[in-house]
């Protein structure tokens, strides 16, 4: 009978050490993808502590007040506990490894894993293989907390920008943020002709895009101001810049705006980053366009979803148009060239807009599409109704 059992269990050890590897291995690449070299989207390992975190707070709890203050907490309870798991991924693959190694049971095995990894040196192993071993594991224990001690900062760093952002914008935006009010208060005083105002949001639109698709997790962080909303302040600032750009008499194709080239600039950056910070969100929208490519195609043409009515364009335009200093297009060209910018960044918006939970706001968040949970054993895109809700009038 032992005779039988023994190359089972040698089979079992060389299984144990095998997947132990390879889950270490994971978790070093989750580790530098995150944090070294981030790229868009989330890891494997990531995502599945983001999908967890999500099951567990954001519910339907009778409180509307609690509801929120969970949902707002999610976004930092995920990110804190994504440390956590790859330490405790760590400690569970060279626990397979030591007892694959033969250094003894699993009870023995995981307190010498616990051990090596924390540094704290209450339970050496045997033999020099496993010594080195031991070695090995504390080195990525504490290059872990290095990683650790340099990612926390770096995200909170980001979102101290993006609020700064949104403070600037403020002013003049109003809370919650609005396309038409932007517009009105930046002519009010006298800054919409500005290039150093419009070369300021660009600016913020490339950090946002480079934060949030590096960091995904940026997303869900709730803004500092309630009713405040990150998404509805980028599709303020983009929407303000579309109507001023569709209203200039000029032919978009040559891209020759005179005036308008600040806000021209602002599209030409913020439209493919809103996209990409959609995309690496898990939204299932297509990858963004050029905005060379939007103003070359013929007026009117779309290609995707339009969430802004005619009737809600004209009272803009009105106002936009209204004591106007220079001559503007009429309002059917206008409305054309408005539907081809906006529904090429329309469902990146709107999926944000779900994603986030956010305040609503004029043209951005007072319709949102709904957006289910993130995927927990899959990269596929999360699930989502493009349906239109009722827009208040």
């Amino acid at each position: 009978m032992t005779a039988e059992i023994q190359p089972a269990l040698a089979v079992l050890r060389v299984a144990a050490i095998v997947v132990g590897a390879g889950l270490a291995g994971a978790v070093l690449i989750s580790a530098l993808e995150t944090v070294v070299l981030p790229r868009d989207g989330f890891t494997r390992i990531a995502r599945v502590t983001f999908a967890v975190v999500n099951r567990i707070l954001v519910r339907r709890w009778r409180s509307p007040t609690r509801s929120e203050n969970l949902r707002g907490l999610y976004g930092p309870v995920a990110l804190v506990s994504l440390p956590l798991v790859w330490m405790l991924s760590v400690i569970g693959s060279f626990t397979l490894i030591f007892w694959g190694m033969g250094a003894g049971t699993w009870q023995r095995s995981f307190e010498i894993s616990g051990s090596s990894v924390t540094t704290l040196g209450f339970a050496a192993p045997s033999g020099s293989l496993r010594t080195w071993l031991a070695f090995v594991e504390a080195v990525i224990g504490l290059g872990l907390v290095a990683l650790l001690i340099s990612y926390l900062p770096t995200i909170y760093s980001a979102h101290h920008d993006r609020e700064n952002g949104i403070r600037t914008l403020r002013p003049f935006a109003g809370t919650p943020a609005s396309p038409m009010d932007l517009v009105v208060n930046l002519r009010r005083y006298e800054v919409i002709g500005r290039d150093t105002m419009w070369e300021s949001a660009t600016r913020w639109l490339l950090n946002l895009d480079q934060n949030h698709c590096a960091f995904p997790a940026l997303s869900y962080f709730p803004e500092s101001t309630r009713g405040q909303s990150w998404v509805a302040s980028v599709g303020a600032l983009l929407d303000a810049a579309g109507l001023l750009v569709c209203a200039a008499p000029v032919d978009l194709a040559t891209g020759n705006l005179g005036d308008g080239q600040g806000p021209l600039m602002v599209l030409a950056h913020g439209v493919p980053g809103i996209v990409r910070i959609g995309r690496a969100a898990g939204l299932p929208i297509d990858p963004p366009g050029t905005l060379t490519d939007m103003l070359q195609r013929s007026a009117g043409e779309t290609t995707g979803d339009m969430s802004i009515t005619r009737e809600e364009f004209d009272a803009a335009y009105g106002r936009l148009t209204e004591g106007a200093a220079g001559p503007v297009v009429g309002a059917d060209e206008a409305w054309a060239r408005f539907r081809t910018l906006r529904s090429s960044y329309d469902r990146a918006l709107r999926g944000l807009a779900g994603l986030t939970a956010a305040a609503p706001a004029p043209w951005t968040t007072d319709r949102p599409a709904a957006v289910g949970r993130p995927r927990l054993l899959t990269a596929r895109p999360v699930r989502v109704d493009w349906s239109l809700p009722a827009v208040p009038a």
